[in-house]
């Protein structure tokens, strides 16, 4: 018989203890061991970013204090999101953030970081150039392309005439000749409308002082101007001849003659790049000026205010023919006779 002794029980019961608490305490320390690794890593990470990174960051609409603090550290602008919320905190700011996109620079100093977003985003100016003699189809793909943010769809809307409240839109059928071409600035928050609003108040503007008493005289409309400038515009690649050729436009109006202007039928068919062909000089349009006398139903683009003024007051000259005689530099002769016309030489 085996006798065990108060000693031996208390060191076996110890022994069992310690054993149980290893089996415990091992994966415990195990896991706590992981953990501080992945925390050095993580540290270890973030310190890989250096300092002086020029880095885009975006506070969206609604974001709160805590999920700006995590995005600017995860960006690297600040190195920690908690003391910099504190911080914010602080300073009495949190509320005075301000929604937007900025170029910020890695490792930045906590008065800047905050200093930027209380100021706000820096305003990005858009600049918009429309040149004379754009069809209203040619700025829409123009405005397209220089604003990065409207989409041409948005721009094709926004040309709805009816959207508009000028008097000098009553009763016309669409915006051409109206969009005044020129250098526009814009800025993030302006709609297709917008822009489309600020060109014809260009128009407005640029017109408003022009002396209409030449198309009084002649019982023509500030739109038969328009169209007459439009014209001038597409043929006058030389600016001394926009008078001169406003002179033949006229001349031949006074005696309902056809204009012959084929820029017009270029106009409707939209081939600019390309000659006319004989069958496109037969089709039956009020835009083919070869068949019909008298102005075509709307301008055919968007004339500059040089070409305007052309039109109100054209040359003192009979000629009631021109042609391009100077290939390489697009220049017009100008003739009273038509055979004159039909046998100038072109170099």
């Amino acid at each position: 018989m085996i006798i065990i002794n108060k000693g031996q029980r208390f060191f076996k019961i110890i022994s069992a203890a310690i054993i149980l608490l290893l089996f415990i305490m091992i994966p415990v320390f195990l896991s706590s061991c992981s953990l501080l690794e992945a925390v050095a890593q993580a540290e270890e990470e973030a310190e890989e970013i250096p300092p002086g990174i020029n880095v885009e960051v975006e506070i969206k609409e609604g974001m709160t204090l805590t999920g700006i603090a995590d995005l600017l550290e995860e960006t690297g602008v600040v190195d920690n999101s908690f003391v910099f919320r504190l911080f914010v905190e602080e300073k009495g700011k949190d509320k005075n953030l301000v929604p937007g996109i900025y170029s910020l620079t890695t490792g930045m100093i906590y008065d800047d970081v905050l200093a930027e977003l209380v100021s706000g985003p820096p305003v990005v100016v858009y600049s918009i150039s429309i040149p004379e003699g754009f069809t209203l189809k040619q700025v829409l793909v123009k405005a397209a392309g220089d604003i990065p943010f409207i989409e041409e769809q948005e721009l094709e809307a926004a040309v709805d005439i009816a959207n508009y409240d000028y008097d000098y839109l009553e009763d016309k059928l669409s915006l051409e000749g109206f969009l005044f071409p020129k250098t526009y600035e814009i800025t993030i928050d302006y709609t297709a409308s917008d822009i489309i609003e600020m060109m014809l108040a260009q128009y407005q503007y640029e017109t408003g002082t022009l002396d209409y008493s030449y198309a009084d005289e002649k019982e023509l409309s500030k739109y038969d101007i328009l169209t007459i400038s439009s014209m001038i515009e597409r043929e006058a690649y030389i600016p001394e001849e926009r008078e001169t050729i406003s002179a033949v436009i006229h001349n031949r109006l006074n005696i309902n003659m056809a204009l012959g202007i084929d820029a017009t039928l270029s106009y409707f068919l939209e081939k600019w790049e390309e000659p006319l062909t004989e069958s496109d000089l037969k089709i039956d349009t009020q835009y083919n000026t070869r068949l019909y006398a008298g102005l075509p139903p709307t301008p055919i683009c968007n004339p500059g205010l040089a070409s305007i003024a052309a039109a109100l007051d054209p040359a003192e000259e009979d000629y009631l023919y021109f042609k391009v005689t100077d290939t390489a530099n697009h220049k017009h002769s100008f003739f009273i006779d038509y055979n004159d016309f039909l046998n100038a030489e072109v170099k």
